[in-house]
């Protein structure tokens, strides 16, 4: 049976009616019929009995409850994160577009500022570009050389991140004073030096080079670099509440504290069916509603998916005596098991962890295996243990590398026991 497949087989195999143990899926989706009969329950106890119908009733309140969780003056609710960071680089480019034409009547191009591995960068079809009219600058964090070479997203996605660093505050620096010196060292997306940077956009965690966290302090750091120069600081915190808990902090009000906007998902970490909210000022956020409206995301009622997303963030963040203590279970449980499988010599031998030691609840793997190899040899196993060791392997053409895979510990896999199951890819060296 390939991975991912049915868990009915052939009956060669005394696994054959046994439910098969999946290591790599970290959440369990409802049917459609036991979703809805779900959101029924919620609804009444959430309290929410009638529609929303253009913004109104119950919906403010689950904003105004995210907010405050968040230590925001206020919050709006959103269907897609697409939509969601699209109208916070819109704001905040328009924002300073205002005041710098105020101030010497020059049209500039506006542009943020944003790790190579930025989700806009890689997976949203230049949506910056082709809708907002806005460019990107990549803050690099390669060597000088790197750094000169043409930026290319495609690349990236073919081969993989492994050994890249999260965005850090010397890269932050290099790139605004490279900027006011008008050299063109640091700036690898394009060489407009009358694009005016509005947003520094930093993700955290950084998901597509293993869940790693930029130091907090230097984070701080940023804040007020980006005070000094009246630039935005914009978190795409897709996975915030996992950042959270790799800081170690008690809140995500504390890991929301430097920014001026915040965007977070709640179908990630939190199981809603689809959902985003982004949260600042009042101010900031009275034009998120205005731009919301502009781009067709006012839909008459948002109710499913509102309260889909209500009910994950009240039950994985709010239910508990500590605010985090769900997503530093699932962190936790990924160190464990990666110490196992570091301590393993026969299993080190094909896989490269990166992060050796994760930082959040999620890792990337990296395998010395073809796709081709990969794929036949998690299928005997499968086979032969019962366990699905990956459903979701991609190909790689990194020199060391044939294929990759991305592990999050969510609500499924935290309950797989700390015992022989995680180490049973144990065998795939023999499977070649």
């Amino acid at each position: 049976m390939p991975p991912g497949g049915s868990d009915d087989d052939d009956g060669a195999s005394e696994f054959a009616t046994t439910k098969i143990i999946d290591l790599q899926t970290h959440t369990r989706r409802q049917s459609p019929a036991e979703t809805l009969a779900s959101l029924s329950t919620a609804c009444d106890r959430l309290g929410v009995d009638a529609f929303d119908v253009y913004d109104h009733s119950y919906l403010r309140r689950f904003e105004a409850e995210v907010a405050r969780h968040f230590g925001k003056e206020d919050g709006v609710f959103c269907l897609s994160g697409g939509m969601a960071q699209s109208i916070a680089l819109l704001i905040h480019a328009r924002n300073r577009t205002r005041v710098a034409n105020e101030d010497d009547g020059d049209e500039r191009v506006a542009a943020f500022a944003c790790h190579p591995t930025s989700h806009l960068l890689l997976h949203e079809n230049d949506a910056y570009s082709e809708l907002l009219g806005m460019e990107a600058v990549v803050v690099d964090p390669g060597s000088s050389k790197e750094r000169s070479a043409a930026y290319n997203p495609e690349a990236l996605k073919e081969k993989g991140c492994y050994g890249m660093g999260p965005m850090r505050l010397s890269h932050v620096q290099h790139l605004f004073s490279s900027r006011e010196s008008h050299s063109a060292n640091d700036i690898s997306s394009h060489p407009n030096h009358s694009a005016d940077i509005s947003t520094l956009l930093l993700e955290l965690p950084h998901r597509e080079i293993g869940g790693k966290l930029t130091p907090w302090e230097e984070v701080e750091a940023m804040a007020r670099l980006c005070d000094e120069r009246g630039v935005k600081f914009h978190c795409d915190g897709a996975r915030l509440f996992e950042a959270s808990a790799g800081y170690g902090h008690k809140s995500v009000a504390q890991t929301a504290q430097p920014f001026a906007s915040v965007y977070v998902s709640f179908y990630k970490g939190l199981g809603a069916i689809s959902g985003a909210m982004l949260l600042g000022d009042a101010a900031y956020c009275a034009q998120v509603r205005e731009w919301l409206r502009v781009l067709g995301g006012n839909l008459y009622s948002v109710l499913p998916y509102a309260v889909s997303s209500w009910d994950g963030f009240q039950r994985n963040c709010i239910a508990g005596a500590e605010e985090l203590s769900v997503f530093e279970d699932r962190k936790q449980k990924l160190v464990r098991v990666l110490e196992q499988l570091n301590a393993d010599s026969a299993i080190s031998e094909i896989v490269q962890f990166d992060p050796a030691v994760p930082e959040t609840n999620m890792v990337h793997g990296y395998l010395r295996l073809s796709y081709d190899e990969c794929m036949s040899a998690l299928e005997s196993v499968e086979r032969d243990t019962g366990v699905r060791v990956l459903s979701r392997v991609r190909s790689c053409t990194d020199e060391m590398f044939g294929c990759r895979f991305e592990w999050t510990i969510g609500a499924s896999n935290v309950l797989i026991d700390d015992d022989s199951s995680w180490r049973a890819g144990r065998p795939l060296q023999t499977r070649q």
